[in-house]
């Protein structure tokens, strides 16, 4: 299959980063990024990222903020470490295709020059038409976020934001997500990209955009973005007696305090009855249900020990008959 070479096109121009030393080629992508909105952003101006929120971002991409350094944590390591022998491992099932590495490029929007996108790889159909592959690892305690409710594989939302932002961009609408998931053999996750979805993530990107060259912060979502907003507030306790909104918001608050504490001070009395009726024995057992009182020790400030009786309750498998 001839290789068609990448070029700019009237939807985007192309930034290829200088070869060199794998620091130098990264700190420039850095660099890059901050010039604009990139694909793993979208999940954070979205809403869906667990881990940051848009105020968190748009604190790094105004400057305010330097972006947390996680480039040691394991997980990186790992997915940097995997990520070239997945490429080729995706290659070498795919002859029909050509796949590219495409790390060493970004795509730039015409239109938007603030959105850009940084492939993992490039993919060319027979028919010369281009396409996006994204490749991630995941840990086996995500592992449940690559299936729906009947068990069948997916892209987790928060990937499928990056990917179709990468549509978005380049204007090829079709790809493949290649993850190893734990210890599994990677899977393969074809996509097409939505019209509908690629319009709402350019007018998200658009949004976010204007905060950060307006220097006006996106809304606070979290009790961490109000710290941070005001990590100095002011000494004072404001009366908005006019706002139901409000009112309903901390009569709710107090009710769910009220229930809490009946529910602790009702666990307590349940669990008092149970002890008493395990009594001198480790535990009692009726159908599924078990409780256990029993010794344990418990080292003091590595002075002393101290032992005493530990309840636990939990419910097991039916008695086999």
């Amino acid at each position: 299959m001839r290789r068609i070479p990448l070029k700019d096109t009237e939807r985007y121009t192309l930034e290829r980063f200088k070869q060199g030393k794998k620091t130098e080629r990264h700190l420039a992508w850095l660099k890059s990024r901050k010039a604009g909105v990139g694909g793993s952003d979208m999940s954070t101006i979205l809403g869906l990222n667990s881990f940051k929120t848009p105020y968190e971002l748009w604190l790094e991409k105004t400057g305010r903020q330097q972006p947390e350094d996680i480039s040691g944590k394991w997980a990186i390591v790992k997915g940097n470490a995997l990520e070239d022998e997945l490429r080729k491992r995706f290659r070498s099932n795919h002859p029909e295709m050509l796949v590219t590495d495409g790390t060493d490029k970004q795509f730039i929007s015409r239109g938007k020059p603030y959105l850009r996108a940084s492939l993992d790889g490039i993919l060319q159909r027979e028919d010369g038409s281009f396409g996006i592959l994204e490749i991630k690892t995941a840990s086996n305690r995500r592992a449940g976020d690559w299936h729906d409710e009947e068990g069948n594989l997916r892209i987790p939302p928060y990937y499928l934001a990056q990917v179709e932002f990468y549509a978005l961009v380049t204007g090829w609408t079709w790809g493949y997500v290649y993850a190893a998931i734990g210890d599994d053999e990677p899977v393969e996750i074809p996509f097409e990209a939505d019209v509908e979805d690629m319009g709402a993530i350019d007018e998200a990107a658009s949004d976010f955009w204007r905060f950060v060259t307006s220097g006006t912060p996106p809304q606070l979502t979290t009790g961490g973005d109000v710290q941070k907003a005001f990590p100095e507030p002011t000494p004072d306790i404001v009366d908005e007696s006019d706002d139901d909104d409000l009112y309903g918001l901390l009569a709710r608050y107090e009710s769910a305090i009220r229930m809490l504490n009946d529910l602790k001070a009702t666990q307590k009395e349940l669990q008092e009855q149970i002890i008493l009726r395990i009594g001198p024995h480790t535990g009692v057992r009726c159908g599924n249900l078990q409780a256990t009182y029993k010794p344990t020790t418990r080292k003091e400030y590595t002075v002393k020990a101290a032992t005493y009786r530990k309840f636990a309750f939990k419910s097991t498998e039916e008695k086999e008959q």
